[in-house]
């Protein structure tokens, strides 16, 4: 016999509460769980911590955890390591179960924040007495976006330029270049080409390793980027970056730099080509003195300075600020808690301990003199000095930072090996990137005021 329409509409409501009742359930053993997971045997708030650190670095901040779980009984830091931290971060915050703090990199900050995705820290900081003149000036401004505190800088670096010393010596050098044409008169000098015509070394490959290719325009006066609405790739700066990745291509030719690239071993390894003698001299961070010490061979040397600027540039060089930056991701369980932690890791002797691990700086303005005496790297004063110099910047904070580092590699591959010409070649990208950031623009235009107001509110009730 076939279900009548009432029969049907009150079989589909026993349904109904069945399944609202099965997911009643379901909430309530979740709830249950979570309470339980939520705290130690001991009754202590588990605060989760994310982070992609390996190595020393994990070693670094599970000593600092260490410190503080033995320094109080109320919350329990708990590591974990993950993988592509920028991505899961974001996609854990998106279904509402986001770790409690997460370890990130700078350039990443603007993206998240006009998501809605960290939780403002401006509120925490003020009431912890955390200020800004505290920090060095560089690191501190990858923490900020729009005018709020989205992170806490932790362990940080700035690049130099890292010279093979052996190679220089052979042939009479005496020291480092002191302006970007200088650099390239040394690379003239210093590569070595074969019998076939092949290049056995270089002097200098603004691919090598290529890690900040999108800002290489600093060098010669302006960046990529006014900070406010406009992409910088057909002024001053851009144009003469340009002409000098097209140079390359010009005097060493496309087919022997693809040929002496493809020689390169990997990067962790005693066939990097800085440790082996293809490239004698590259842009490096703080770090590098570490894969120097495991990779080289004993007799190695370097030198560290400042990676000079064109000599029309009206800088004496430049030097990107890379920091790691600790976050509270929005919707973050132990919010109180979470900030307890990253305050006591931002401390002048836990974030020593973190930045001797790491073999990088602090973030601090302030170091203790032990700092300077167990750290092992031989130039640490060059780092400090440019740190604090005035002409370190960090990459420019877009919200679609993904998309103009990927684009901008590619344009500089280009210019590179001569297969666009710089006007071309920034004219294609002026016209993307601006799209691109005219279209992000847009949606902050939409949202400012909201999400400004819901920012103030949450920092209001964290004061």
């Amino acid at each position: 016999m076939p279900f009548s329409v009432p029969q049907l509409r009150a079989s589909g409501a026993r349904k109904l509460l069945a399944l609202g009742l099965v997911a009643a359930s379901t909430l309530l053993l979740s709830a249950c769980s979570r309470i339980q997971k939520d705290r130690t045997e001991d009754g202590r708030t588990i605060v989760t911590l994310w982070t992609s650190w390996a190595g020393t670095e994990r070693a670094g901040i599970d000593a600092v955890v260490e410190d503080f779980n033995a320094s109080q009984k109320e919350i329990f830091v708990r590591a974990l390591n993950i993988t592509d931290p920028q991505t899961k971060i974001m996609l854990a915050t998106a279904g509402g179960n986001p770790p409690d703090i997460a370890i990130m990199n700078n350039q990443f900050i603007a993206a998240y924040a006009e998501n809605n995705a960290l939780t403002p820290l401006d509120g925490l900081c003020e009431a912890a007495g955390i200020r800004a003149d505290q920090y060095v000036p560089t690191f501190w401004e990858t923490a900020t976006y729009r005018g709020r505190i989205w992170a806490l800088p932790l362990t940080c670096s700035v690049t130099t330029l890292h010279y093979n010393k052996q190679i220089f010596r052979e042939l009479g050098l005496e020291g480092p270049p002191e302006t970007m044409e200088e650099l390239e008169r040394i690379n003239d000098l210093v590569t070595e080409k074969r019998e076939d015509g092949s290049l056995e070394r270089i002097g200098h490959l603004p691919l090598e390793p290529g890690w900040w290719r999108p800002e290489w325009s600093n060098w010669f006066g302006l960046g990529s980027y006014d900070g406010e609405s406009q992409m910088l790739f057909q002024a001053e700066g851009w144009r003469k970056a340009a002409e000098w990745l097209a140079s390359y291509h010009q005097r060493f030719g496309k087919d022997e730099l693809i040929k002496l690239r493809s020689g390169f071993g990997r990067f962790s390894s005693p066939q990097n080509p800085f440790f082996d003698g293809k490239v004698a001299m590259i842009l490096q961070g703080i770090w590098m003195n570490r894969f120097i010490e495991t990779f080289a061979d004993e007799d190695f040397e370097y030198g560290c300075a400042p990676f000079p600027a064109s000599a029309e540039a009206d800088i004496p060089y430049f030097a990107i600020a890379d920091a790691d930056l600790a976050v509270i991701p929005k919707g973050a369980d132990h919010l109180e808690e979470a900030f307890a932690f990253i305050k006591f890791l931002s401390s002048r002797p836990e974030l020593e301990k973190l930045a001797l691990a790491h073999g990088k700086m602090t973030s601090l303005k302030e170091v203790s003199p032990e700092f300077y005496d167990k750290h092992d790297h031989p130039y640490l004063q060059v780092f400090l000095d440019v740190a604090n110099s005035g002409y370190a910047k960090a990459r420019p904070q877009l919200p679609h930072y993904q998309n103009y580092f990927t684009d901008t590699n590619e344009t500089v591959n280009s210019l590179l090996y001569g297969l666009v010409s710089p006007d071309e070649g920034l004219t294609q990208i002026q016209d993307r990137q601006q799209k691109a950031l005219d279209k992000k623009q847009l949606r902050w235009s939409r949202v400012n005021e909201s999400y400004q107001a819901l920012w103030q509110e949450e920092i209001d009730e964290t004061k």
